[in-house]
C-alpha cells in the first residue's frame, strides 16, 4: 500500500509539473520574437486599421453621396434652363405656393397653372441676373418695407400654414422689388420715337398723341337701387360742386370724397384718345381750358367732377401703359433670346409632389391634368 501510494503521488507531481513546462515554453517563445517580428506584428495591426478607417470614410462618402443627390433632386434640380442660368425646384416649389392659389382664385385653368408659374419665375430669374448686369440694386427704403412686412406676426403665421419658409419668401419679396427697379428703368430708356412707332403701329398713323392730365371726384351709383339711394347720390355730387365753385382745394376735396382709387392721389388721372376711358369723360374734358372745372359730368357708373390741369401735346409718348407695353415686348423677347425652356416632365413630377395629386389621374379635375 506504502508503494502504491508513493507511486501515485511521483505520477501527481509529473502531472502537475508538465503544464508548469509548458507555460514557460510560452513565454519563452513571446519574449523571444524578435524586433522584426514585433515589428511586423504591430504592422499588421496598422494597416487593419487602415483598412476599417478606408472603409469608414468610403461608408460616409457614399452616404454623403445619396444624401446629397436627394437633396438635389428634390431641391436643386433644374425645372427650367436659360442661357446663363436656371430654376431649381426648390425655387419653383416657393414659385408655386405663392401664385398657384391667387391664378386659381382669378379664374385661371388649373391645366395651365403650372407652367405659367414656370415661365414667369423663370422670366424673373432672367430679369434679376439682368439688373445684376445693369447694376440695379435693392434700395433702402424697398428694403425697409420687406422687412417690416416680416416682422408682422399674423404674415408670418400665414407663410407657415402655407408651409412657405418666411426667410425664402422674403428674398422672393426682394426680388420682386428689383425687378420692378429694372422694368422702370428698361421703360425710362425706351426712345421717344420708339414709343411713337408702337402707338402709331398699334393705334393706327392718326392716333392723337396729346396727353390730358385731370383730376376728378367721382360718386358712383352703383350701389344705389333705391330712389332714396339715387337722390342722396346726387345730393352727394351737387354739394361737392359748391364747394369747388367755392374755391376749395380740388386735390384735397378728392381724397375727401372721390369714391375710386385715383381718391389716393387726389383724383389725379391722365388720359388719351385711346378709348381707354369713357364716351363722356373725354368728351367732357376735350372741351374743357387748362385749368377749368366741368359742372357734374353724368355717366353710366355715376357722377364726375371733373378739372383739366395740363394738355401736351404728343405727351403720349410719355404714357405709362404704353411703355410697360414695350417693356413687356423687350422682355418676352429677353427670354426667347436667352433660351428660356421648361422641362415638362420635371415639372409635372414636381407639381405632384408639390400637390399630392397625381397628373393625368382625372384630366377634368387633377392639376396639371392634360
Amino acid at each position: 500500500m506504502e508503494e502504491n501510494k508513493k507511486e501515485v503521488k511521483v505520477k501527481k507531481v509529473k502531472t502537475v509539473k508538465e503544464p508548469k513546462i509548458k507555460k514557460e515554453k510560452i513565454v519563452k517563445e513571446k519574449v523571444a520574437l524578435s524586433g522584426e517580428e514585433v515589428k511586423k506584428v504591430k504592422l499588421g495591426m496598422d494597416i487593419d486599421k487602415k483598412i476599417i478607417i478606408a472603409i469608414t470614410i468610403i461608408v460616409v462618402v457614399v452616404a454623403l453621396s445619396i444624401c446629397g443627390f436627394f437633396y438635389w433632386n428634390n431641391n436643386m434640380k433644374p425645372v427650367a434652363k436659360f442661357d446663363g442660368g436656371s430654376l431649381n425646384a426648390s425655387e419653383y416649389t416657393m414659385y408655386y405656393k405663392t401664385f398657384a392659389p391667387m391664378l386659381e382664385q382669378y379664374g385661371y385653368n388649373p391645366n395651365d397653372i403650372p407652367m405659367q408659374i414656370a415661365e414667369k419665375a423663370g422670366t424673373d430669374k432672367i430679369l434679376i441676373m439682368k439688373a445684376k448686369e445693369a447694376g440695379v440694386k435693392l434700395s433702402d427704403e424697398d428694403k425697409k418695407k420687406v422687412d417690416e412686412l416680416f416682422t408682422n406676426e399674423d404674415q408670418l403665421k400665414d407663410f407657415a400654414n402655407r408651409g412657405i419658409d418666411p426667410n425664402k419668401m422674403k428674398e422672393l419679396y426682394y426680388n420682386d422689388y428689383i425687378i420692378s427697379a429694372y422694368i422702370a428703368k428698361v421703360k425710362s430708356e425706351i426712345p421717344d420715337d420708339d414709343v411713337s412707332k408702337y402707338i402709331k403701329e398699334t393705334y393706327g398713323e392718326d392716333t392723337d398723341m396729346t396727353e390730358f392730365i385731370t383730376r376728378h371726384i367721382v360718386v358712383t351709383t352703383q350701389n344705389a337701387t333705391t330712389d332714396e339711394q339715387k337722390v342722396a347720390v346726387k345730393a352727394k355730387i351737387d354739394a361737392a360742386l359748391v364747394r369747388v365753385n367755392a374755391g376749395e382745394d380740388f386735390a384735397t376735396l378728392a381724397k375727401e370724397l372721390s369714391e375710386d382709387s385715383t381718391k389716393n392721389n387726389g383724383g389725379l388721372y391722365k388720359m388719351y384718345l385711346d378709348n381707354n376711358t369713357s364716351k363722356e369723360y373725354v368728351e367732357a374734358v376735350k372741351g374743357l381750358e387748362v385749368g377749368k372745372t366741368t359742372g357734374v359730368v353724368t355717366a353710366s357708373y355715376g357722377y364726375h367732377i371733373i378739372k383739366l390741369e395740363e394738355k401736351n401735346v404728343n405727351g403720349r409718348i410719355n404714357s405709362d401703359s404704353e411703355r410697360e407695353a414695350i417693356a413687356s415686348k423687350k422682355i418676352d423677347e429677353m427670354s426667347k433670346k436667352l433660351n428660356l425652356k421648361v422641362d415638362d416632365n420635371i415639372l409635372k413630377k414636381l407639381v405632384e409632389k408639390i400637390t399630392g395629386i397625381k397628373a393625368n389621374s382625372n384630366p377634368e379635375t387633377d392639376i396639371y391634368g392634360k
